[in-house]
């Protein structure tokens, strides 16, 4: 009778053990399951957020790249209008540029500026040799030159600090400028400007660089 007993109890206890396991692989593997599903949900929200940055950004860099926002202080007045620089440089770098720059003031009575003049770039990269690549570095420019609006002539002086991306035939400059411009006869006007600036370097010029970095 004993013997009965013993094997009864030894069956009802591995049916407990199997059981008990059993419950405890559904619980670990459920969390498992669903993993893949979490990680791909939070790969679609980032790409979603990524998707909808990128034509903010693209408009915001257009707009750069055709028209510089600036702000100007002028007979004790705050006015604000749009900008743009081309440029004409020389040199392994294009540094010593010739730069035309034309501004329209929104509420201003003489709202067309021009600015001619001469532009050095110091570039701050260490190490920087004279490339066909284009490369990229800091830098710094000092520039003066003739102003006008049609109206008044003057004198200005300029300092901007951007990155600029360039080699012997091409610059990308994105640069925050400043400048003081002294008008015979007027008022003198400080402005404030952010945005690309645009130029070519040594257009009849073959400086025979053929090295590649």
């Amino acid at each position: 009778m004993k013997r009965p007993l013993l094997i009864f109890f030894i069956i009802i206890f591995s049916f407990k053990v199997i059981y008990s396991q059993t419950i405890d692989q559904s619980q670990f593997s459920k969390p498992i399951e669903l993993l893949p599903d979490l990680r791909l949900n939070t790969v679609k929200e980032k790409g979603e957020t990524a998707n909808s940055t990128l034509p903010i950004a693209i408009s915001i860099a257009s707009f750069l790249y055709l028209f510089n926002p600036v702000v100007l202080i002028e007979n004790d007045k705050i006015g604000g209008g749009l900008t743009k620089e081309f440029s004409l440089g020389f040199g392994y770098f294009g540094q010593e540029r010739i730069s035309l720059e034309y501004s329209y003031i929104f509420v201003q009575d003489l709202k067309s500026r021009l600015f001619a003049g001469y532009t050095h770039d110091i570039l701050l990269k260490t190490g920087i040799k004279p490339s066909n690549t284009m490369q990229g570095t800091s830098v710094i420019s000092l520039g003066t030159g003739y102003f006008t609006n049609f109206s008044h002539p003057g004198v200005y002086g300029d300092l901007s600090y951007g990155y600029s991306i360039r080699n012997d035939k091409i610059l990308f400059y994105p640069s925050f400028k400043l400048r003081y411009t002294y008008v015979f006869e007027g008022s003198d006007i400080f402005d404030f400007s952010a945005g690309i600036v645009i130029g070519l370097a040594n257009p009849w010029m073959d400086l025979k660089i053929r090295r590649k970095y």
